[in-house]
C-alpha cells in the first residue's frame, strides 16, 4: 500500500515507483541543527513505516552543497561546555545511526560539498555517488581544532581502511570525486549533478527490485555482524569530541574560520 507523500520540513520528496528520492532543502547550506535533526527523524519514521518504499536516494536540492555540519556562527562560548557539546554529539550520532540502520538501502547523491557532518551523513548511507568538479568530501574538523563527532572517526576507517582514513582525518584532507572513488570513499564519480542523481536513481531502482526481506536481513547482518564494535567506538569518539571542544585550540580554530583567516594554534 502506498501512503500519501508526506510534507516534511526541509525536504523535497518525490516517489519514483518503489524508490523515495529525498532532497535536503534548508538553504543556504543544509546546516545540521536541531531543526534538521527533527526533520530527519520525521523522514526516517516515514521511510521505515511505508512498506511500498524499498530503496532511498538521499541528496540535496542545492547543487553546490550536500550538507554542512554544525552552524559554526552559532557557537557562543557556552557551546564549548561539556553538556552542550554532548547534546550536539548525541544528536548527530543518533541521527546517523538511524540512517545506517534503516532497513532499506540508501544511496547518497553527492552533488556538492560534503564536509564534516555532510561527509559523516554520507558514510551512514549504503552507497555514495558524487559529482566531479568543485565538490569536495572529507572531515576537515582538525583544521578548526576539533574532531568529527558524528561517527567520522569510526565509519571512515571501516570504509576505506585505517591508513587512508588516518591521513584524511589527521590532515583534514578534502577530496574531489575521482580521488574519493579511487580509495573507495565513493562508489562512482559522475560528470555533473544531473548524471549523479541519475546514477543514484538507477542504483536505487535496481536495489528496489530485490526482495525487501532479503534487503532488510542483509543490512542487519552488515550492521550487527560486520561492525559489532561500532557502538563502542562511537562512545570513544563522543568522549573525545567533548574534550576536543573544551580546548583553547577549538576556540581559536572556530574564530579563525568565522573571521576568514588562518588559525594560530601554536602562538
Amino acid at each position: 500500500m502506498i501512503s500519501d507523500q508526506p510534507d516534511i520540513q526541509h525536504f523535497r520528496i518525490e516517489r519514483d515507483g518503489a524508490v523515495a528520492v529525498c532532497l535536503i532543502d534548508k538553504p543556504p547550506a543544509n546546516a545540521l541543527d536541531e531543526e534538521m535533526h527533527a526533520a530527519f527523524g520525521e523522514l526516517l519514521d516515514w521511510l521505515e513505516s511505508d512498506g511500498s518504499i524499498r530503496a532511498v536516494v538521499l541528496g540535496s536540492a542545492h547543487e553546490s552543497i550536500f550538507m554542512a555540519g554544525a552552524k559554526l556562527d552559532e557557537f557562543p562560548d557556552e557551546h564549548f561546555g561539556a553538556e552542550a557539546t554532548a547534546h550536539r554529539v548525541d544528536l548527530a550520532q543518533n541521527t546517523f545511526m538511524r540512517v545506517q540502520r534503516l532497513p532499506k538501502p540508501i544511496v547518497a547523491a553527492i552533488t556538492g560539498h560534503a564536509l564534516g557532518g555532510g561527509c559523516e551523513l554520507s558514510l551512514a548511507c549504503d552507497f555514495r555517488v558524487m559529482t566531479e568538479g568543485k565538490a569536495l568530501i572529507g572531515c576537515p574538523e582538525i583544521r578548526l581544532g576539533i574532531i568529527p563527532g558524528g561517527g567520522g572517526t569510526q565509519r571512515l576507517p571501516r570504509l576505506i581502511g585505517r591508513s587512508k582514513a588516518a591521513r584524511m582525518l589527521l590532515l583534514g584532507e578534502r577530496l574531489k570525486a575521482p580521488e574519493a572513488a579511487e580509495i573507495g570513499l565513493v562508489d562512482d564519480a559522475c560528470a555533473n549533478p544531473e548524471a549523479t542523481l541519475a546514477a543514484a536513481r538507477e542504483l536505487a531502482g535496481r536495489l528496489a527490485e530485490m526482495p525487501a526481506p532479503g534487503l532488510r536481513l542483509i543490512k542487519e547482518c552488515l550492521n550487527d555482524g560486520y561492525d559489532p564494535t561500532l557502538q563502542g567506538g562511537l562512545l570513544v569518539e563522543r568522549a573525545a569530541a567533548i574534550e576536543a571542544l573544551a580546548q583553547p585550540e577549538a576556540r581559536e580554530g572556530l574564530r579563525a574560520f568565522l573571521e576568514k583567516r588562518e588559525p594560530r594554534f601554536h602562538e
